[in-house]
């Protein structure tokens, strides 16, 4: 077994044939380590650009490569097969710093080769949630790699940063100092057509409010100061992912603001909810805010001059 600690930089561009954005990746590095975790080998190449031709101001920023630099590199198509070439027939995991690597390439392999299939990836980690789990912070937080090495004792300041080879040697680092091979097995996801799916799945959040995955009992709402059930007084309002309305407390008098959000992911339907209290200061801010908007200012009256009198 072998792990292949792969990151690519990529710039965000319009496609036309997609009709719409697209991440291109505009370079892969990797690191290959073997079953001792020793380094055997790296991978370092520039991928020139055939949908956007200009990289993007915070890309040239972050990465401080240049479009005369990214014009050098080889086609995505031939710098695809010498990465797997590089890999090799040996029974391969590959880690990348959370899913967005893995699914960009995965997007970019599709556009050019009409298939999601990986060829070279039997088996893959989301190496950014293995290492979290070592570390002192919320699961829902998304700690970067830089941030996750100070944690785990490491001084990212000693590596080059957002370029693809040097962050993978970082992240392959990151990965050296919590091996844990029991632990790291329920990390690992076999690359099978269940898993493709997975990651093509885009979680959005329910934006129709009589959709089957919307419960009708999470669109009551519960008085906060006395627990009593409340009565609804606005019509329901979507914005910002979130289903909005007003509420009274006939028992207690309270005025409440309810709010409830129903994300669906592949496998779960993620739902979250507030209620505040509406204070007179609440009042006093909508009120202004429907003087502004119901205001239309006057033109000018046009003034005659004296010889058009």
């Amino acid at each position: 077994m072998q792990y292949i600690i792969m990151d690519l930089e990529w710039n965000n561009t319009y496609c036309k044939r997609l009709g719409g954005f697209i991440n291109e990746i505009i370079e892969i590095g990797a690191v290959k380590l073997d079953e001792k975790l020793k380094t055997v080998d790296t991978f370092s190449e520039l991928v020139k650009p055939q949908i956007g031709r200009k990289l993007q101001g915070r890309v040239k920023k972050l990465t401080n490569l240049t479009n005369e630099e990214i014009n050098t590199g080889d086609f995505f198509q031939n710098v695809i097969e010498q990465f797997g070439d590089w890999i090799g027939d040996e029974p391969t995991t590959v880690l990348t710093w959370a899913d967005g690597d893995i699914r960009t390439l995965i997007s970019n392999y599709r556009y050019y080769f009409g298939t999601s299939v990986l060829p070279f990836a039997g088996k893959y980690a989301d190496l950014q949630k293995y290492c979290q789990s070592f570390i002192d912070v919320p699961s829902s937080q998304q700690v970067g790699l830089s941030m996750a090495a100070e944690k785990l004792g490491i001084n990212p300041d000693l590596y080059p940063h957002h370029r693809a080879l040097d962050d993978s040697v970082l992240s392959a680092d990151c990965f050296r100092k919590v091996f844990s091979q029991e632990k790291l097995n329920t990390y690992i996801k076999i690359c099978d057509s269940q898993f493709y799916h997975r990651l093509e799945f885009k979680p959005h959040a329910i934006s129709n409010i009589n959709h089957p995955l919307v419960d009708k009992q999470l669109l009551e709402c519960k008085c906060i100061k006395c627990g009593e059930m409340t009565v609804r007084q606005t019509d329901w309002k979507y914005s910002n992912q979130y289903f909005k309305a007003d509420f009274k407390c006939e028992n207690c008098g309270a005025e409440l603001h309810y709010a409830v959000r129903f994300k669906k992911y592949y496998d779960h339907l993620d739902i979250r909810y507030t209620t505040s209290e509406i204070t007179e200061k609440d009042k006093e801010n909508k009120n202004k805010k429907r003087k502004r908007h119901y205001y239309k200012p006057r033109k000018k009256a046009e003034i005659k001059t004296s010889s058009e009198n």
